[in-house]
């Protein structure tokens, strides 16, 4: 199978953190899976750290390396991706544009999100959630 990890998470796996379900533990440790990162994730990452709303235990670059080294691939917001965003039905409830990139790859892509993010149960008719 294949899964889009959310960012929280993503970070809550590499930092061990409680706040990850097991079954989402489980799927990312298991090798039979392919786990995926939006570009889009590390960017909101990126931006949380230079606000000071994040901080990570080494650097960005050294927590890219890791995840890499651990088999959790990077994808990249892919032009499929943008034509696919303005069909996409969007809630106004739910304006957050990393998690709206991270929905709209995993509906192209058709990858399952590792998710415990409430707001993405709007878009359940159109992928699958993960926690």
């Amino acid at each position: 199978m294949k899964y889009l990890l959310d960012t929280h998470s993503l970070i809550w796996f590499l930092e061990n953190n409680p706040k990850l379900s097991h079954p989402a533990k489980s799927i990312i440790e298991d090798l039979e899976n392919e786990i995926f990162v939006s570009n889009a994730s590390w960017l909101e990452i990126s931006i949380k750290v230079t606000l000071g709303k994040l901080i990570l235990p080494s650097s960005l670059s050294d927590i890219m390396s890791r995840s890499a080294s651990i088999q959790i691939r990077s994808i990249g917001i892919l032009e499929s991706h943008i034509i696919a965003y303005q069909d996409l039905h969007f809630f106004d409830e739910h304006r957050d544009p990393f998690d709206r990139i991270i929905i709209v790859t995993a509906v192209v892509e058709n990858f399952s999100i590792i998710t415990s993010d409430p707001k993405f149960k709007l878009y359940q008719d159109n992928v699958a959630l993960v926690w």
